[in-house]
């Protein structure tokens, strides 16, 4: 079932691509598991755009006051502790790179004495709050750099949908703001604050940074640590950043330099002798037409810039929605397990409680095969990748559908309607299957005001590489 809705996921194209995993011709090859997740390549940081310093002692309590004459409507967070939030601005001493910046926490990731709520009844009420001692790692390290906690923002429950309500979108409150890191990127995007922390396991930082039109960046895995964070899938779990843009690129640079040492080598200035790769058949219908569009200017406007715009082939990309869906199913339901065991079923929400109970039913070799499967797309994406610097695509093949027009688990995309696992992990879940840095930025917007957004993806460890394409790429007015 559609972690939104509950309708079905299996039904149609997907279900022909589930079967169609075992017609794909495999070696001998043993699980990839957890790909990396925990093999960090060494290096240097990113040089650290100059933000901190004096002057910034008030962006907290602009943040504060934002988000009170604001949220009411947005509902993007789920708790703000504003007494918290003063102190520490008060305690960040003089010269800390992102001193002062206000950052939102996507509820799925642990702050020392605030409960992580997940998004749901689960862990909430007398007995069940999870309220952690200690800060996440990628939290931790934030604070390090003098960047200022504000609260929490909303997630779609246990990261396991594409909408999270009650959050809307902020460009036009009658749409999602997509998920599962809606509530950061609703709240990255309404200016209540300039950086918030999402989580990506198959686009959940890239998918609402593209429906409210901020930027979005995905590590290379093991560069932002992953503990203190409820996991959704643990093999395609990443933290990210969500940004502010234009202007707030430099913060989400700045963060990434102090947070996630990055690869350092040399990044050229622009994109002066750099190849950029697109995948095969990428603006093929179903894609709104204005995306595809924008998408096309983006291309041409690589090429001005002095870069060299080449196709791909990543010949079994059709595979990747259904080996992470698989995947993220039966990875999901192994983490729930002992809470259904319990009797605490009733607790999840209806379309939470449905998509366990389709990963109940799929068989165990349906998630062998997807890993393998996994293990081929990998293979191909580097195989594109080792003749280019850097695969460009749209980030959603549309903009942020209405609420009501997705109440059965169906978005509407280029004239047709597809499913929302479909449409939301089209661009995105290879990233996460392929353990490859990427991210997303504002592309303009649409004949009705809506924004678009277009994804990079770089090679493993080449996250300067992705950083410099996109601040290229905003600086130039693109």
């Amino acid at each position: 079932m559609d972690a939104a809705t509950g309708a079905p996921l299996t039904g149609g194209p997907l279900r022909a691509d589930l079967e169609r995993l075992y017609r794909i011709p495999l070696e001998e090859a043993g699980l990839p598991g957890a790909l990396f997740q925990a093999d960090p390549p060494a290096g240097t940081a990113l040089p650290v755009p100059s933000g901190g310093g004096p002057g910034r002692d008030d962006l907290v309590e602009r943040a504060l006051e934002r988000i009170a004459a604001t949220d009411g409507e947005i509902r993007a967070w789920t708790l703000v502790d504003a007494d918290g939030a003063r102190a520490q601005a008060g305690r960040v001493p003089d010269g800390r790179p992102l001193r002062g910046v206000p950052v939102g926490v996507k509820d799925l990731i642990d702050v020392a004495g605030l409960p992580t709520g997940g998004g749901s009844r689960q862990l909430s009420g007398p007995g069940r709050e999870r309220v952690p001692a200690a800060d996440a790692g990628c939290v931790a390290r934030l604070r390090r750099a003098g960047a200022v906690i504000v609260g929490k923002t909303t997630t779609h429950e246990y990261a396991f949908g594409g909408t999270t309500p009650p959050t809307r979108n902020p460009h036009d409150t009658a749409r999602i703001p997509g998920g599962s890191s809606g509530g950061s990127a609703a709240a990255v995007a309404a200016g209540h604050v300039p950086l918030a922390l999402g989580s990506d396991t198959a686009g959940s930082v890239r998918i609402p940074s593209a429906y409210c039109g901020t930027a979005g960046l995905v590590p290379s895995p093991g560069r932002l640590p992953g503990d203190g964070v409820l996991p959704l899938a643990w093999s395609l779990d990443r933290v990210g950043l969500i940004a502010a843009t234009p202007g707030g690129l430099a913060d989400a640079a700045a963060a990434l330099g102090v947070v996630a040492p990055a690869d350092g080598g040399a990044r050229p200035a622009g994109f002066a002798g750099l190849r950029v790769g697109v995948p095969r058949g990428t603006l093929d219908e179903p894609i709104d037409p204005d995306v595809g569009a924008a998408a096309e200017r983006a291309f041409a406007a690589v090429r001005d810039l002095g870069g060299e715009v080449v196709e791909v082939e990543i010949p079994h990309g059709w595979a990747a929605v259904a080996a992470g869906m698989t995947i993220i199913l039966a990875e999901c339901l192994d983490y729930h397990r002992e809470r259904r065991a319990s009797g605490g079923d009733a607790l999840f929400g209806a379309d939470v409680r449905a998509m366990l109970d389709l990963a109940d039913e799929m068989p165990a070799g349906a998630y062998v095969r997807a890993q393998r499967v996994r293990h081929v797309l990998r293979g191909e994406a580097l195989a594109a990748l080792s003749g280019v610097d850097l695969l460009a695509m749209p980030t959603m093949p549309c903009v942020a559908p209405r609420a009501d027009a997705v109440a059965d688990g169906m978005v509407p995309v280029g004239g047709t309607e597809v499913a929302m696992a479909e449409a939301h992990l089209r661009y995105n879940v290879l990233a996460n299957l392929a353990a490859l840095p990427c991210g997303t930025q504002p592309l303009g917007v649409d004949g009705r005001g809506l924004p678009m957004g277009l994804q990079w993806v770089a090679a493993p460890g080449r996250d300067g590489a992705l950083v410099s394409a996109m601040t290229t790429f905003a600086a130039h007015g693109r």
